[in-house]
């Protein structure tokens, strides 16, 4: 299983990162005794840990190789409209939400659709949740990763899947947050070396005039509604169960506040060289450097894997892995507390204990992760799975959660928001996949109904409106809650 590119000081790197995510999780198991130290850390992580935790969890391989991705077959558009967006959304989350969420007596984001909202909210956002939480994405990455280093995929994957649940299901919360901190640095230690080797590879920037001039642009050439798609998804930040998962976790509002605001800078930096790398890569792909039939989610991975020396490619690797972990390990949590804190307790007549909900907690985690690598299959590229996994939680859950926080709206309102958005999202996907058809262009499908052609992406431009217009409805038919 060992690839001839890999000397025994790359596989020596990547062994002692894995043993050392083991380490955390076995010293942390025997310290856990209740479901809010377990799921929450007890509401104790401060700044540093949260800058961490925060970064790291969302640079999972999805945004990693989605970015790159998209900068290798549209260039600075990536950075411009696939990230951007996102800064502003966290620094309104960062000032706003975040104070207020504070003040609210929950573990999760549909506690706090139930409390204004009532149970039958909480399951329909407790749903659209798991579908978001599910580690597709991190999943699919390292699957890419595994494939072009010619290794078995399904026994690598078993392999981190097995570390990554374990260490996860040993600790909790605390495991993610500390073994966060270790892939923090990892993963940006291996890409502010990778960069300029590649830039010097290709021929530094002077090469970039090989690429197409649309690749240069704020746009790409791309169509202003897939580029509006793209920033909807930004949306995501004001309902993502790991930003609320941290806000509920924080030690005080200041320390999540810090946190986020100190993330963008990292956030922002980490986008713009993910973005330069694919960009690269096309750069070599034009030069004669890389061949012609590198596909754009192979993009990072074949630059760093062509340019960088021995060793320095074990600690590539080891960022690779540490940005899938750090957002498996989340997500996989957040989405088992999503199946058995979320639903399945709520609908148990008899309470469970917290001994039962941690035990429970643990065993999904394993479940989750078998459930997201069959679906990480599903999808052809990451940013498809991406684009569908935040739509879906956007048209759900975003109206009634921000109704919720800044005010108090009938019960009816919420649900009906919820619905109407989930109900016109899957109507949406199932037209467009069964009277579709397939550009090879941009990738995608698309169905053209009176001269208009709807894309697949655009699902959420017609949900979420659908969604605030139930609540509206809800809104005015409802009965007022004191």
């Amino acid at each position: 299983m060992i690839d001839q590119h890999l000397h025994v000081i790359d596989w020596s790197i990547l062994v002692a990162y894995m043993l050392g995510m083991m380490a955390i999780g076995g010293f942390l198991v025997t310290r856990i005794s209740g479901f809010k130290q377990y799921f929450l850390a007890d509401g104790m992580l401060t700044t540093p840990l949260l800058v961490c935790t925060l970064v790291s969890t969302y640079y999972e391989l999805d945004v990693t190789f989605a970015v790159s991705e998209q900068g290798y077959y549209y260039g600075l558009v990536s950075w411009f409209w696939l990230s951007r967006p996102y800064y502003l959304c966290i620094i309104i989350g960062a000032l706003l939400l975040a104070p207020r969420l504070k003040k609210f007596d929950c573990i999760t984001l549909p506690d706090l659709l139930e409390q204004r909202y009532g149970k039958a909210t909480r399951i329909a956002g407790a749903a659209a949740c798991f579908i978001y939480s599910l580690p597709i994405t991190a999943l699919a990455g390292m699957t890419i990763m595994f494939t072009m280093l010619g290794w078995n995929k399904a026994e690598a994957l078993l392999v981190s899947m097995g570390i990554c649940a374990a260490y996860t299901a040993m600790g909790g919360l605390w495991a993610d947050a500390i073994s966060d901190t270790i892939q923090f640095v990892l993963m940006c230690v291996a890409l502010a070396i990778a960069i300029p080797i590649a830039l010097k590879w290709v021929g530094g920037f002077e090469s970039f005039d090989v690429l197409p001039a649309e690749h240069m642009t704020a746009t790409g050439g791309l169509r202003w509604g897939i580029i509006l798609a793209w920033s909807v998804g930004a949306l995501t930040v004001f309902v993502e169960p790991a930003f609320y998962q941290r806000i509920f976790a924080a030690k005080d509002s200041k320390s999540i506040i810090y946190a986020m605001l100190i993330g963008i800078a990292l956030w922002a930096a980490y986008d713009w060289g993910v973005t330069i790398v694919g960009m690269i890569a096309r750069v070599a792909v034009e030069k004669g450097l890389l061949s012609g039939d590198v596909e754009g989610k192979h993009a990072l991975m074949a630059v760093c894997m062509q340019t960088l020396p021995i060793g320095l490619r074990g600690l590539f690797l080891g960022g690779v892995l540490a940005a899938a972990m750090s957002s498996t390990d989340t997500y996989s949590l957040l989405a088992s507390g999503n199946l058995v804190y979320d639903i399945y307790r709520p609908l148990r007549r008899k309470p469970l204990t917290d001994k039962q909900l941690i035990l429970l907690t643990r065993i999904g985690i394993f479940a989750v992760l078998l459930l997201a690598s069959w679906m990480s299959l599903l999808f052809e590229r990451i940013t498809d799975a991406w684009v569908f996994m935040s739509g879906a939680l956007a048209s759900v859950v975003l109206v009634p959660a921000l109704g919720a926080i800044f005010g108090r709206p009938p019960r009816l309102a919420g649900w009906l928001s919820a619905c109407s958005g989930l109900v016109v999202y899957a109507a949406y996907h199932t037209v467009v996949a069964i009277y579709g058809q397939y550009d090879q262009e941009y990738e995608s499908v698309f169905w053209t109904v009176a001269g208009f052609d709807a894309w697949r992406e655009y699902a959420v431009l017609f949900a979420l409106p659908v969604s605030a217009v139930g609540f509206g409805v809800g809104h005015l038919l409802g009965r007022r809650q004191p």
